[in-house]
C-alpha cells in the first residue's frame, strides 16, 4: 500500500495548508488540494522535485510504500 505523506511534512516545514504549497510550489489550487488531502493517483516528476526541494526531504518522506499484512 502507498502512504502519502505530503500533508505531515509540509506542516512540519511551516506551511499551514494547501494554499500556502500552492503558492509556494506555484501549481494549480486543485493539484495543491489533492496533494495536500494525498487525493490522486499519481504525481509528475517535477512536481515531486519540486516539492522535494520545497520541504527539503527525499521522496521517501512524502511517498513510501508498506507492505499491507494479510
Amino acid at each position: 500500500m502507498i502512504k502519502v505523506q505530503i500533508q505531515q511534512m509540509a506542516i512540519k516545514s511551516g506551511y499551514a495548508n494547501a494554499f500556502q504549497l500552492q503558492k509556494a510550489l506555484g501549481i494549480s489550487p486543485t493539484l495543491a488540494a489533492r496533494l495536500w488531502r494525498g487525493d490522486f493517483t499519481q504525481i509528475g516528476l517535477v512536481t515531486l522535485d519540486r516539492l522535494c526541494k520545497l520541504l527539503k526531504c527525499q521522496t521517501d518522506k512524502l511517498i513510501r510504500f508498506e507492505i499491507e499484512a494479510d
